[in-house]
């Protein structure tokens, strides 16, 4: 499920705000800007885990309909595989689960 924009927001927001009190990070832009890149980096994020979502779903369904050698179809858990295409396809893409 995805985050709501304004959760998005909040999180961009507290992470902008822990990073400054910590002086971790000092901001030579407006904290405004750097917030909204914050909302963008993470909006993307979501965006792209989704994806992955969908398309491990897809081939998910679509191997277990295949079945496995030496498996019966109504023993394969369709969460586990899909759950294992998902890691492939996010390691595939450099993607951090």
């Amino acid at each position: 499920m995805l985050p709501s924009s304004a959760q998005i927001e909040r999180v961009a927001d507290q992470l902008l705000r822990r990073l400054v009190d910590r002086q971790l990070f000092e901001p030579t832009v407006a904290e405004a800007t750097v917030r909204e890149r914050f909302v963008e980096v993470l909006r993307a994020h979501f965006d792209e885990e989704a994806a992955i979502d969908r398309e491990a779903q897809a081939e998910a369904e679509k191997l277990v309909r295949q079945g496995a050698p030496g498996i019966r179809r109504e023993d394969l858990d369709l969460r586990r595989v899909e759950l294992l295409v998902k890691q492939r396809l996010a390691k595939a893409r450099g993607f951090p689960l």
